[in-house]
């Protein structure tokens, strides 16, 4: 069953079941399509298990890493540098050939001028 929109607010309109919505059927800004959901902050089982977990040993976990890399020990340095760096993604070569001789060109443009 259709619920015919009901004027409410200038701008708002409303269904009997329906929280308030703009012209366009959008929620105003700060106002939720589904109130009742999760609150903002709330955690799931697997973000408070892992904070139970390592919560209590995370920071001597690191300061050992720490320590590790100060050392000169490989594993720690490749650990922090793989985990903290961005994986380098592939070259295209035909893209990089587009590129140099786009590059080519704009030097010989300078040289002219």
């Amino acid at each position: 069953m259709a619920s015919e929109w009901i004027e409410n607010e200038p701008g708002l309109k409303t269904t009997g079941n329906k929280q308030d919505r703009d012209t366009n059927g959008r929620f105003p800004p700060g106002q939720s399509g589904n109130p009742r959901g999760r609150q903002k902050g709330s955690q799931n089982k697997a973000t408070k298990l892992r904070e139970e977990l390592l919560g209590p040993i995370l920071p001597e976990a690191v300061e050992k890493l720490h320590e590790a890399v100060k050392a000169g020990e490989k594993w720690a340095i490749e650990m922090t540098i793989s985990y903290s760096l961005p994986k380098p993604k592939p070259i295209d070569t035909e893209e990089m050939a587009e590129f140099e001789e786009r590059l080519d060109e704009l030097e010989q443009m300078a040289r002219r001028h």
